[in-house]
């Protein structure tokens, strides 16, 4: 076999190495396949190869398509199956949603049972409390006018002992028309009528026998006071229609503290002022006193500052104001002093603290200045001016820090009412001297009050007028008992006040 022969008649596929399997042929056929020499078994030989590669195409095609449906049909069963998973799934979230929502309502409904319950009870213990604060009122009330009717008959009984008392007096002292008294060494001879002038004075008392004095050897009554005061007091009561005069302050004031020991008026009514404030453009230095005989106002001299919500409190015949703040709105610490007998200011000892807005008290010959505003922070200091030491002196400060309260003064303590500390008050806080400490009251007033003001008229506390969180200005006034238990509203005011002054006139307030 020539070289020719063997490059033609030998494929690449069937060179030497070349894997015979890869076509699929029987090795016998390969080998007989390699012996043909003619160019016609060569050709059948490339047409059964070609057969056969053709077929084993045809069966690897065959055999892709089924592998390709088998994996089409096991991914539909895949899909079929994740949408069953998920079915169940989703129905098994669903029940547990439901069941969820089953037993919140469930809950909700235990709770908002609960909460009637809770309501009920509540409800409940208020119509019980309700019903004991009632029924103790109804007892307080009772045993209050149980009180009253034992204490008028006390009255009537201690009446008609004092009147049997001052008649047996009067017919011991009646029989004297002159009388001699020892003061302080000094004898002074005057009428029976001229010790008796001012009805309730302790001369007067002393004349008819209603009050116990000391006598001296000779049998006189006897007063261990200044007989130089005494005699003018005498004098003024003799001719009783002017007020004494004094050569200074010093007199003026010791002849005040004289006639209150002897409880003698200089004055026939109260004096009532009106001292200073704000009239809509400037700050005011003026003063006014009421003259209570013709109803009308009569000027005085004014203050030596202009000065607007400050304190005022009279002591011995004397108006003290203190604090305020002037036409620089700057708060204050000067004191000034009217001499009521003399008619002029008195300059008197600096505060501790400048303050304005503040309130103030009187008690056991002090005055009180009380909480107020420095310019920078509310107050909850306290101070006392004692007119015999001449000065102030810092004193327990309040529970609560207050701007704009309201006081007075109820037996032995004072009582402080509303005004502001950041937000407008209701609360109520009580003073004890004798202590030198502050107490909370657990009894509020009924309304918000800053700027109010309040007095003791009867034994009875009533604070009037303020404003409250909304800026509105009250007509409305509260009264309230030391023995009560509640704050109650009475007639209220003709015009809504703040900022405004109050006094007490006999049975009526002013």
């Amino acid at each position: 076999m020539d070289e020719g022969f063997s490059r033609s008649a030998v494929p690449p596929s069937y060179r030497p190495g070349a894997p015979s399997s890869s076509l699929n042929l029987p090795p016998n056929d390969l080998e007989t396949s390699v012996r043909f020499s003619s160019e016609g078994e060569f050709d059948g030989m490339v047409g059964d190869i070609r057969r056969t590669f053709t077929a084993w195409v045809q069966r690897a095609q065959a055999q892709i398509q089924e592998g390709y449906v088998e994996l089409k049909r096991e991914r539909q069963t895949f899909e079929e199956e994740k949408a069953r998973v998920w079915q169940e799934f989703v129905a098994q979230k669903q029940e547990q949603h439901e069941r969820i929502k089953g037993d919140r309502r469930k809950a909700e409904a235990e709770v908002a049972t609960a909460a009637r319950q809770i309501r009920q009870e509540r409800e409940d213990a208020r119509l019980r409390l309700q019903d004991e604060r009632n029924g103790l009122e109804s007892e307080l009330q009772q045993g209050g006018r149980r009180y009253a009717l034992e204490r008028e008959k006390f009255r009537m009984e201690f009446a008609t002992a004092e009147r049997d008392r001052q008649r047996i007096a009067e017919h011991n002292v009646a029989t004297e028309t002159m009388v001699d008294i020892n003061v302080g060494g000094v004898v002074f001879e005057a009428s029976r009528h001229t010790f008796v002038q001012q009805p309730g004075s302790l001369l007067d008392r002393l004349m008819t026998g209603r009050a116990h004095a000391p006598r001296d050897k000779d049998g006189r009554i006897f007063l261990d006071r200044d007989s130089s005061l005494f005699r003018t007091v005498l004098n003024f009561l003799r001719s009783p229609d002017v007020p004494p005069p004094s050569r200074d302050a010093l007199e003026s004031e010791a002849m005040c503290q004289e006639a209150e020991y002897l409880g003698i008026r200089f004055f026939p009514f109260p004096l009532v002022y009106a001292v200073g404030g704000h009239d809509g453009a400037d700050h005011l230095p003026a003063a006014e006193v009421l003259d209570v005989e013709n109803q009308c106002w009569r000027p005085c001299r004014p203050m030596r500052t202009e000065r607007s919500y400050f304190g005022a409190e009279g002591l011995h015949s004397r108006l003290y104001l203190f604090g305020g703040q002037n036409l620089e709105y700057k708060a204050l610490c000067e004191t000034e002093c009217f001499d009521c007998l003399r008619g002029e200011w008195l300059g008197g000892a600096d505060l501790l603290t400048p303050r304005r807005n503040c309130t103030s008290a009187q008690l056991d010959g002090r005055i009180y200045a009380i909480g107020g505003f420095d310019g920078t922070q509310i107050l909850g200091s306290v101070e006392a001016y004692d007119p015999r030491m001449k000065n102030w002196m810092p004193l327990d400060p309040m529970i609560i820090p207050r701007s704009s309260p309201a006081a007075t003064t109820v037996g032995s303590r004072i009582w402080v009412h509303g005004g502001t500390s950041g937000s407008r008050l209701r609360t109520v806080e009580r003073y004890d001297a004798r202590m030198n400490r502050w107490e909370a009251m657990r009894n509020d007033m009924i309304e918000v009050r800053s700027a109010a003001q309040s007095c003791c008229c009867l034994e009875k506390i009533y604070v009037l007028g303020g404003t409250d969180q909304n800026q509105s200005i009250h007509s409305s006034v509260e009264c309230f008992s030391p023995e009560g238990v509640n704050w109650n509203f009475i007639k209220s005011m003709q015009e809504p006040r703040m900022d405004f002054g109050c006094c007490v006139l006999s049975d009526s307030i002013m």
